[in-house]
């Protein structure tokens, strides 16, 4: 619990209240608002520290003070370095956890690593091929990392949005069309919506965002788009192709929340 004061811009917590002021956090918030003290509506920070410098700023809302963020990017090469080593720990913890899960020592992994692929056990080739393809995420995410121009790029590859993503098949032409489709959630600091846009791999359809839509829609493959069997689409970062989430689109003519 912490306590905005009008006058000062000061933050307080609980127990620095009543040293500071005169009033006991337990003060009845109207009373502690008459006299420019406001308790305050907490918001997380949505920046990562390692890429950017935050702000809380407070903004007066009746008897409370509500919390919100903004950020200042920290230098380019500083925040290339920063989230350089945030992929690694991320690999790394991947990595670890594929070993403990197997339930076989990294040693007897190393071994069999040294193998010839070919005369090894499949069952060793399967935990070696994602670990390789952990390898190769985390290359593809340095050589990105480091080829950025700006914080918020480096921040989209750390951090992809995250939301919910309202879609589905077959309320047009048949199980093979995509629903026109929206956002009813979409989180990043660094992107907007109409910086992404659709994907379908199998038929090599691009999806773009189209704020022409009737609301609330903003994509629409305008006729079939999926090979019949196979209906994987991707959310992609429109500049770059960049992958930010796939998913299997659902036969529902009527459309459903999918999270990504």
């Amino acid at each position: 619990m912490e306590f905005y004061i009008a006058g000062s811009g000061q933050v307080l917590p609980a127990n620095e209240l009543q040293i500071n002021t005169g009033f006991p956090p337990t003060t009845n918030p109207s009373a502690l608002a008459a006299n420019g003290i406001y308790l305050i509506n907490e918001s997380p920070n949505p920046y990562d520290p390692d890429l950017y410098e935050p702000t809380a700023i407070y903004t007066i809302n009746g008897n409370y003070a509500d919390q919100s963020w903004t950020a200042i990017p920290l230098p380019l090469l500083t925040a290339k370095e920063n989230a350089s080593e945030e992929a690694k720990t991320a690999s790394n913890t991947s990595a670890a956890n594929l070993i403990t899960a197997s339930g076989v020592n990294v040693d007897i992994w190393t071994g069999a690593a040294s193998q010839d692929p070919a005369s090894r056990p499949p069952i060793y080739n399967t935990l070696l091929n994602e670990m390789a393809s952990i390898g190769d995420s985390l290359a593809a995410t340095l050589t990105a990392i480091d080829t950025a121009t700006a914080v918020d790029d480096i921040n989209n590859i750390i951090h992809p949005p995250t939301g919910i993503i309202n879609t589905g098949r077959g309320s047009g032409l048949g199980p093979e069309d995509l629903n026109p489709s929206y956002y009813t959630e979409f989180n990043s600091v660094s992107m907007t919506e109409a910086e992404t846009e659709l994907y379908v791999p199998g038929t090599a359809t691009v999806i773009p965002y189209d704020p022409g839509l009737p609301p609330p829609y903003i994509f629409d493959s305008s006729g079939d788009c999926f090979n019949p069997g196979n209906y994987v689409i991707q959310i992609r970062v429109s500049a770059t192709s960049e992958v930010i989430a796939e998913f299997v689109v659902p036969l529902n003519p009527l459309s459903q929340n999918v999270p990504f």
